[in-house]
Parts: C-alpha cells; structure tokens; sequence
C-alpha cells in the first residue's frame, strides 16, 4: 500500500515532496519501542477508517488534519516470528514527532497550515469511514450571552472512611513509587481470588479488547490524608459493549446494568473504575494508550477511579493500574490480600 504524508499551504498545495508514512512514523516508533523497534521486521502500519477529532496539532507550529475520516493507524510490529505489538494509535499521536521534525528540517520561512495522508490507496478508505448520518443537524438551544433560567451542581458524595494498609495486612509501597510516572497516591488491593481470575482463570480473548468495570471499596488512607487506598472486590464484565480491535468502549446500557447491580445487591461497593486488555506483552514503557486516556478522562473523573490494564501473551498475562494525575496517568502501587471484611470505618 502507497501511502503518503503531505504538508501543504492555505491554498491545498504541498509546500514539499511527499514523505512515506513509515518516514514521519519513526521517531513515535523509536521513543516508544527503543531498542525493540530497532530489532524488529518492518513494522507494519494499517490505516483505521474511523473518523477522530483532534488530530490537528497544536503548539507554535500549529497543523490541521486534512484527512479527518481516517481517524487511527493500526501499528503491528513482529519480533521474529512473534507479535510484539498490536495496537491503534490516533493519527496525530504517531505522525507528530515526525512533522514536528520535518517542519525543523524546512525552517522558518515554510509555512505550512495543514497535512494530510495521500496515495493512490487512500479514496477506497475514505468511502469505507463511518459515515455521517443524513438529516443530522447541530441544535444550539440558546443565543449567544444566554444561559438557562437553572443550574444543575452536582451533589459531591460523602467522604470515604479511614483506613490503613495494616488493617488489611498489607506491605506499604516501596520509594519507586514515587519516582516519575508512578503514584502512591492511590494503592491498589485486590483480593486473591480475583486475582487469580484475572491473571489465570478468566476466559478473554486473543482477537478483540475486551473489559469491564472494577467495584468494590474506598477509603481514605489515615497515613498518608491527601491519598487512598481502593479494595479491590470484582471486575465486572461489561454488557452490551463496542468491542472490536481498534478499541474498547462503553454503552450507556452497559453503565446502567452496573449501577443496577450495586444497587440491588451490592450497596457496600462502589464503581472504582474500569478493566480493559491490550492484546500484545507488557512493556514498562507501553502502558495506556491515547485512546484509553480519552475515555477515562471523560468518563471516570472522580480522581481516585482507576483504569486497569491486562496484557494478553499467550499464556501470559500482566496486571497494571493506572490513576489521572494532572493530565496524564501514573502507575499505581498494588498488591493483592487474602478475604477478609472491609477495613475499620465500614464500607464507604
């Protein structure tokens, strides 16, 4: 497949030769996979016909994306004969180190206002991306300066219970936990059975992302005030999801359904977060990708909820938990602990 990346002017006119994509690509590849990327085949790049805002990129240079019904690109590196990565990426994430390298390259003087994905391949892609429904109009219920005659605040919930690490008989986290890219902000308990579903047991599949929610407790954490200590109790498979291997989502039903189930049978749980799996090992330096973020930051936004993430290799697999600090996520501290009932304080 011939595939191009073009920077152009105001008037749509390339300001430069066309570049491969694979050219643009390399310094996202080199920062991501380092000495992996290095050893591996020619990774293999797969353009993803679904549409994605925000792939324009912003800075002092700032670029629009001229080719918005190609939202993501599917990256596939193998490692002799075993994948080493499989995973979308949005088109701005994985071309930007690269055009902000080549707009360096053309210096000041070229001034380019856009780019976009070119090549005799791209058409046919394009009439395959979702299409806009007909008949679809933005409905803009207030002139400008308006606002409505109410306002709707949101009821904050009452604060957690107190808790330590000890009343669980759990080991308090390391110092590497507040090094760069992790958090003892949260920590994560688990218990050992669910552990054992999640790392052994449970069936998940090698073909698409598949997830769910995390339920169970939060407490405040009484050593440490401005922190929390999450108990770990289920991971909820989620129903009636949009799963497929470009990513992983949520359905409105799909949030009903477990809002229903703490309710009527688990009012001492809490929704901590969500699960999903990546289908390709875990590396230290590939954990949650932009689509993941995207969704957790507009879904989960209670600061304490988490996002797990299990790696699928084979047989193995590797359990990882994330938390939002500022905007970006870290690495949270967890262990798992044998059964016991919720910590002194009662359940929050």
């Amino acid at each position: 497949m011939s595939i191009d990346i073009e920077l152009v002017n105001e008037a749509g006119r390339p300001v430069a030769a066309p570049r491969y994509i694979l050219d643009v690509a390399k310094p996202f590849l080199e920062r991501a996979f380092g000495s992996h990327w290095r050893h591996a085949n020619s990774p293999i790049l797969l353009l993803w016909p679904y549409p994605w805002e925000g792939n324009q990129l912003d800075g002092d240079r700032p670029l629009d994306y001229l080719t918005d019904p190609i939202g993501f690109i599917q990256v596939r590196i193998v490692l002799g004969r075993r994948v080493f990565y499989r995973h979308p990426h949005t088109v701005a994430e994985m071309l930007e180190p690269g055009l902000r390298q080549w707009l360096d390259e053309l210096g000041p003087e070229v001034r380019p206002v856009a780019y976009r994905i070119t090549g005799p391949d791209i058409d046919p892609l394009i009439r395959r991306a979702t299409p806009i429904p007909k008949w679809v109009t933005e409905v803009i219920p207030y002139a400008p300066g308006e606002r409505p005659a109410f306002r709707i605040r949101p009821i904050p919930p009452p604060p957690p219970p107190e808790a330590t690490l000890a009343d669980f008989g759990a080991a308090p986290p390391g110092a590497e936990w507040r090094r760069p890219g992790h958090t003892d902000f949260v920590k994560v308990l688990l218990d050992q059975g669910l552990q054992n579903d999640l790392l052994r047991r449970r069936p998940l599949s090698a073909e698409v992302e598949e997830g769910g929610f995390l339920v169970g407790q939060v407490y405040q954490d009484r050593e440490q005030p401005e922190g929390f200590i999450l108990h770990l109790m289920d991971a909820v498979p989620a129903e009636q999801v949009g799963a497929s291997f470009l990513h992983f989502t949520f359905s409105g039903d799909s949030f009903d359904r477990v809002q229903r189930r703490l309710i009527q049978g688990h009012q001492d749980q809490r929704l901590l977060g969500w699960f999903h799996t990546h289908l390709f090992p875990a590396a230290e330096t590939m954990g949650l990708s932009s689509i993941d973020l995207h969704l957790h930051f507009t879904t989960f936004r209670i600061e304490w909820q988490v996002a797990g993430l299990l790696n699928l290799d084979g047989d193995n697999r590797v359990l990882r938990f994330y938390v939002r600090r500022g905007d970006s996520m870290a690495l949270c501290h967890h262990q798992a602990i044998g059964p016991r009932a919720s910590a002194p304080g009662g359940p929050a």
